[in-house]
């Protein structure tokens, strides 16, 4: 039997994209579309951009959409109010089921799908796509005895199935790190622990250096121009904003970037009450998000300053699309509240000279959209193995011994 679909706006909304993968055919009737229509104006940024994925998915998957005309004739009894919606709806979905019984409404409502089953409709809840799992850390533990690890300083052959710029974490029989090198796709390059090379006079607080082999690598990462699209991730306190900020500003001091163009998908800490609109011009209403690079340049007068100065420019990611960046370096924190669209929207973005470094946190996600569609999940597992991507994942916690006590708690 087919499986033919017909979907209440609130899961269009929700997960388009399951819906059309599961099915072989989609009925969509006008008041849906109405709807959705009326949401593209939201003066809600959730509701707007929810509404406009819909309708790109609708667009992608236009073969197995059908469209239904609103029927005139309200068909339900008359304990169903007529001016309701979602009783519209219904009316349709009604009509259609007598005629085609393998259809099945879908709604995240649960008071929609009781009003189904009073009227002998199959009508049942989405399944949402299993959130993309990660495979991929950026680095390999291999642990060798003496015979191997002169074999392998003999040959280096790369019998590991290293991806390009991937790290090599190279382990004696005692569990102790000997060794560390990064594959390039022909060669493996060795991560020196040099102290000049990685300890970087940051002009805003104090020099750092990497504090443990995961950040080592971070550095080496961050240090190679030929990498333009990087990603760290990582618990909280591991120093993903810290490694960074100091890395993107040393460069900027260097030449190699014009600027820095901090770009952050503004999200409030999930279940937090709403700030609501803030006064001032752009630069001031995106100020309280770009405080993860505030703290490490000095604080609020700092960032205000390199903003005056023309080396950091704060920009709305809703206001991205249509940019050539030149020679400047796109930082993105908090990317776990991103979808696969922002990110390859910000990717696109990129001319001659320009890169991408971004960061985030998969704990720390604030919605249910981003672990559905995780832009960053996905950039890593398409993109690794990519000449032009990098990435290393940060486990320790490096900021304080009370900052730690977090993990306890979960």
């Amino acid at each position: 039997m087919p499986d033919e679909r017909f979907p209440d706006t609130n899961v269009l909304m929700e997960d388009p994209e399951s819906i059309f993968l599961k099915s072989d055919k989609v009925y969509l009737c006008g008041y849906v579309l109405q709807e959705l229509d009326k949401h593209k104006e939201s003066h809600i940024e959730d509701k707007k951009y929810k509404a406009r994925l819909a309708g790109r998915t609708i667009e992608k998957y236009e073969d197995k959409v059908v469209y239904l005309i609103n029927e005139c004739n309200f068909n339900l009894p008359s304990y169903f109010d007529i001016g309701s919606m979602d009783n519209k709806i219904i009316s349709v979905l009604n009509q259609l089921y007598e005629k085609n019984n393998n259809v099945v409404g879908l709604s995240n409502d649960l008071l929609f799908r009781k009003k189904c089953n009073l009227l002998m409709i199959p009508c049942k809840k989405l399944e949402n796509n299993k959130s993309e799992e990660l495979d991929y850390n950026g680095y390999k533990e291999i642990t060798l005895s003496d015979s191997e690890l002169a074999s392998f300083y003999l040959n280096k052959i790369n019998s590991f199935e290293l991806l390009t710029n991937e790290y090599l974490l190279l382990k004696n029989n005692k569990g102790e790190i000997v060794d560390k090198y990064r594959w390039d796709g022909k060669e493996f390059f060795q991560v020196v622990s040099d102290s000049k090379k990685n300890k970087l006079d940051f002009t805003y607080t104090e020099k750092i250096k990497p504090r443990n082999i995961q950040q080592e690598l971070a550095f080496d990462l961050f240090q190679n121009r030929s990498i333009t699209c990087k990603v760290i991730f990582g618990k909280h306190g591991s120093g993903k904003d810290l490694l960074m900020a100091t890395h993107a500003l040393s460069m900027i001091k260097q030449g190699v970037f014009d600027k820095l163009i901090f770009v952050r998908n503004n999200y409030e800490v999930a279940n937090s009450n709403k700030i609501g609109y803030l006064p001032g011009d752009s630069d001031s209403k995106l100020l309280p998000f770009a405080m993860p690079l505030a703290d490490h340049v000095g604080g609020v007068d700092g960032l205000t300053k390199l903003i005056d100065d023309g080396v950091i420019v704060l920009q709305h990611l809703g206001f991205i699309r249509g940019r050539d960046i030149k020679k400047s370096l796109i930082y993105c924190s908090e990317a776990e509240n991103m979808t696969k669209e922002h990110i390859q929207l910000l990717i696109s973005r990129l001319s001659d000279g320009s890169a991408l470094w971004l960061n985030g946190d998969f704990k720390q996600i604030d919605d249910k959209i981003f672990e559905r569609n995780s832009g960053l999940k996905q950039v890593i597992n398409k993109l690794k193995g990519n000449e032009l991507f990098g990435c290393v994942e940060l486990s320790i916690t490096e900021r304080s011994k009370t900052a730690q006590l977090a993990d306890l708690l979960d």
